[in-house]
C-alpha cells in the first residue's frame, strides 16, 4: 500500500432506464405528426371504427383521431366538438408518461392503478356517454 486513496471506477447512468418512456414519446410523437399530416377526414388510410361499421352505433372513442388531428392543428373547440373525451384522455396520458418517465429518471416505483371503484365509475360513465351519443336527434354528440 502506497498510502494512495483509490475512488471506485464511476459507472455511466444506466441508460435502459430512459429507454421504455424515450421509446414511447417517440412512438407517441410519431403518431401525432402522422394525424397531422394526414388527417384522417382527408384520407382513407386510417381504418374505421369497427362497432360503428358493423352495428352503426357510435362508440365512446368513435371521432377521436379526428379529435386528436384537431388538436395538433390547434383546433380545440374542433377537438371536443369530435369527441369531448379525447382532449382530457390525452392531457391525462401526457400527465401519466410525465411522472412514469421521472420515476423510471429517479429509480422509485410508480404504477398507475386505478382501484376497483374508479375503473367501475370510469367504465358506467362511459356506458352512459356511449348510450347518449346515439340518442336520435343528439347530433351534439356525435362526432360528424
Amino acid at each position: 500500500m502506497d498510502g494512495t486513496v483509490r475512488q471506485a471506477p464511476t459507472r455511466p447512468r444506466d441508460v435502459r432506464r430512459w429507454a421504455a418512456p424515450a421509446l414511447t414519446a417517440t412512438l407517441g410523437l410519431g403518431g401525432l405528426a402522422l394525424l397531422h399530416l394526414r388527417t384522417p377526414g382527408a384520407h382513407s388510410f386510417y381504418p374505421p371504427c369497427p362497432l360503428l361499421r358493423l352495428t352503426g352505433l357510435y362508440c365512446p372513442f368513435c371521432g377521436g383521431l379526428r379529435a386528436t388531428a384537431d388538436l395538433t392543428h390547434g383546433d380545440v373547440a374542433g377537438a371536443f366538438a369530435r369527441n369531448p373525451i379525447v382532449p382530457p384522455l390525452l392531457l391525462v396520458a401526457v400527465v401519466a408518461w410525465g411522472r412514469w418517465a421521472w420515476s423510471r429518471v429517479t429509480g422509485r416505483h410508480w404504477r398507475p392503478a386505478l382501484g376497483a371503484r374508479t375503473t367501475y365509475w370510469v367504465l358506467g360513465f362511459l356506458v352512459v356517454f356511449m348510450i347518449a351519443r346515439n340518442v336520435p336527434g343528439w347530433t351534439w354528440l356525435s362526432p360528424a
